[in-house]
């Protein structure tokens, strides 16, 4: 099975830097078991990236249990670049800029 490699936009990297610091503000270890949930879902896209459904042109979207987020892709040959990880209540308007 092929994988992939995932790379991941600034963007990114500061949605999930936020969201473990809130959620570890919230409950000791919470923003740890955030990026443990986050995890599972990137070792499912690195091995069938294609399983998750285009929301807009190439943009893909993947459902992270446990936490209200989403984690936004695209496919580029062997690149999965991830730009946003984003909270389910934030306007969409945001990640799509």
């Amino acid at each position: 099975m092929k994988s992939f490699e995932i790379e991941f936009l600034k963007s990114a990297k500061l949605d999930i830097y936020h969201a473990k610091k809130w959620y570890n503000l919230q409950k000791y270890n919470l923003g740890n078991e955030f990026i443990d949930e986050l995890e599972k879902v990137y070792e499912h896209i690195k091995f069938n990236p294609n399983q998750f459904p285009k929301i807009k042109k190439d943009i893909r979207k993947a459902i992270v249990g446990r936490f209200p987020y989403c984690i936004y892709f695209v496919i580029e040959s062997n690149i999965i670049r991830i730009f946003a990880v984003f909270h389910n209540s934030r306007n969409p308007i945001i990640w799509k800029e």
